[in-house]
């Protein structure tokens, strides 16, 4: 009988933990869904603000059949963006950036990279080897994350490796800013300065 009975516990236990590995699993992907919303949602306020400001629209290569309010993201994209004499790795990089605005020369006027949950030093990387492949003054840079990880972008920017670098200055949107402001800076903005009423630099 106390064999059997520690059987019974053992299946039920058994059975428990399945249910919790299961609830935790779809628990992941809910979260995995909406990070990719979300990230979705982003690139498509700064794409139809760069469209509405006057610029070409670089989407990130690989995101251009993600979807948000109807639409493609790749409906907003240029479908190739030339990049010129960099090395295939830098260029590969510059490729997949979250979004870029370019003047009708082609030329990049703004990058950002969107940082939900992945590593926000990661994205300054991709924008600093952006920032060190291109030679212009006027090109801005930023990083676009939610409220919660505000503190952890201010922390990475104030590394002595990236405020080293004079030539460039990474600013960030904060996701319920750009959400927020997007229709008006697409009404009243006449060019990539309008960012600089949402912008934050530390």
């Amino acid at each position: 009988m106390i064999i059997d009975k520690n059987a019974a516990d053992f299946i039920q236990k058994e059975i428990e933990k399945r249910e919790k590995a299961k609830s935790r699993r779809k628990k992941d992907v809910i979260e995995d869904i909406l990070e990719e919303n979300t990230h979705t949602e982003m690139q498509y306020y700064l794409a139809l603000l760069g469209k509405s400001l006057g610029y070409k629209v670089w989407i990130a290569r690989n995101d251009h059949k993600r979807e948000w309010n109807g639409k493609n993201l790749g409906e907003f994209s240029i479908d190739n963006f030339k990049v010129f004499n960099f090395p295939p790795a830098v260029a590969d990089t510059i490729a997949l950036i979250d979004v870029l605005w370019l003047d009708h020369d082609e030329k990049v006027i703004a990058g950002f990279e969107v940082e939900k949950s992945t590593s926000i030093y990661s994205g300054i990387l991709r924008l600093t080897d952006l920032s060190l492949s291109i030679e212009s003054e006027s090109c801005q840079f930023y990083l676009v994350a939610p409220e919660k990880r505000e503190k952890e972008i201010k922390a990475q920017l104030l590394r002595p490796s990236i405020r080293s670098i004079d030539s460039q200055t990474i600013s960030y949107l904060l996701f319920h800013d750009l959400r927020c402001d997007c229709d008006a800076m697409c009404k009243f903005g006449n060019d990539a300065t309008i960012l600089n009423k949402i912008s934050k630099t530390v």
